[in-house]
């Protein structure tokens, strides 16, 4: 049964929070305002897996990404016949919620392509991401650059706006089958020694600045890292670098592949035991299509909680659909909290169900209630407003029940979207006080 006044009074308040958004994928400003884009923008991620796992061919998404020959129209039909069976999942929602709010349009359909299409172009200017951020009460977020251009931008990108984004360290170098692994580290890496040391030089480069460091693993292998002897990995690594990866095609086997990944990764947590850096990980499921869930459940990690007690873990997506595990496992370990990055679009029920066992089971101060990854800005504002909405449901029924107070069910919705990130990821020490406001 909903509790409609209950949840009027209880959004009112959260409207008003200054959000920490703990996870986003955002172009930088620049690149946002030069790039062309229309309806397909939308399709770029989320809801093409969607419409695929619909029954939409791929080569129709392709071309609905890339095809700069077709129009607006056009470019619908290739999705039109799939649209409606998607519609209502957490992510179609989403896409009608932000162009509704945004551009004043009711609904996605042949006929206001072209006008979606003219009002997404028409926001492409210096500025429009902080009016974004505002219209969905965010303050600042956590950011993670998808680039392809080799591991240091992709470790680290140099210039980025302070004032939106708080940015977090990535892991390339763990991804050992890239052509271009070894290059670009201003260094030549001809050992073991000298690939740690270049990858310990960013951590001390960065580290002050980052918010986290972020592992996206779970994508191509299971999450349990096995604590390795160096005596084992350092003549695996060195013999398989001479043997000349890029250069030869002599690829290592993913037996030999996982067990560097498993030393780097350990490697790395001692870093961030080093330097007091958050270590985030992805779990649960995994974008796109044909994945392999079970490599990407939280529990997997549990070696990690217990060898690194003084490292915090932020554990995204909830690990859906293992969140009833993530429970346990951050009730169990004081350095594991909750991230609801991505899980208010993937099933707003999942995760109003896990939000109320969260709050019977976890201690509040270890959940963080949004993170809208997005690569684009549209999806970010739909997101934080269908997060606040199911936060604000959750919270009502623990009113309604007896649980709470509507008093405290605002104090706990303001510690979901604002003060744990704070705390978790030491922000007042990271970003300006203008900016992260009181």
């Amino acid at each position: 049964m909903r509790h409609i006044p209950l949840e009027r009074d209880i959004l009112q308040a959260l409207n008003a929070v200054r959000i920490i958004d703990t996870h986003e994928h955002l172009d930088t400003e620049e690149e946002f305002c030069s790039s062309h884009v229309d309806l397909g923008r939308l399709f770029v991620h989320y809801a093409n897996s969607d419409l695929v796992s619909a029954g939409c061919p791929p080569q129709d998404i392709e071309r609905l990404l890339t095809d700069t020959t077709l129009g607006p129209r056009a470019k619908w039909r290739l999705i039109a016949p799939y649209w409606d069976y998607i519609r209502d999942t957490g992510y179609g929602r989403c896409l009608e919620i932000a162009i509704r709010d945004l551009y004043d349009i009711d609904g996605l359909c042949e006929q206001n392509a072209e006008r979606l299409s003219e009002c997404m172009a028409a926001a492409r200017y210096p500025g429009y991401y902080r009016e974004v951020f505002d219209r969905a009460g965010i303050g600042v977020a956590l950011w993670n650059r998808l680039e392809r251009y080799g591991p240091i931008p992709r470790m680290w990108t140099p210039t980025y706006d302070r004032s939106l984004f708080v940015q977090d360290i990535l892991t390339p170098f763990l991804e050992l089958r890239d052509p271009q692994w070894s290059e670009g580290w201003g260094r030549p890496i001809l050992c073991l020694d000298d690939y740690l040391g270049a990858i310990e030089e960013r951590f001390a480069a960065h580290a002050g600045q980052a918010s986290a460091i972020k592992f996206g693993v779970a994508y191509s292998r299971p999450l349990r890292f096995e604590d390795r002897a160096r005596a084992e990995i350092e003549p695996l690594f060195n013999r398989l670098l001479n043997a000349g990866w890029e250069r030869n095609g002599a690829m290592p086997t993913m037996q030999e592949l996982r067990a560097i990944q498993d030393y780097l990764v350990h490697f790395c947590l001692q870093q961030c035991a080093r330097y007091d850096l958050v270590a985030k990980f992805h779990t649960g499921l995994q974008e796109g299509n044909g994945n392999t869930i079970t490599n990407s459940r939280a529990a997997l990690l549990a070696n990690l909680f217990a060898r690194y007690p003084t490292v915090r873990f932020d554990i995204y997506h909830i690990s859906y659909p293992y969140h009833d595990e993530l429970a346990a496992l951050a009730k169990n370990f004081a350095n594991v909290a909750i991230d609801f990055c991505w899980m208010w679009i993937i099933s707003p029920a999942a995760g109003r169900r896990a939000l109320s066992d969260y709050l019977d089971a976890v201690p509040v101060n270890k959940i963080h209630g949004f993170g809208g990854d997005f690569i684009f800005i549209e999806g970010t504002y739909g997101h934080a407003v269908m997060a606040k909405e199911n936060i604000a449901r959750v919270l009502a029924d623990k009113v309604a029940d007896g649980e709470m107070t509507c008093d405290r069910a605002i104090q706990v919705g303001t510690w979901l979207l604002r003060d744990n990130a704070i705390n978790w990821f030491g922000l007042r020490d990271k970003v300006p006080a203008e900016v992260l406001g009181a």
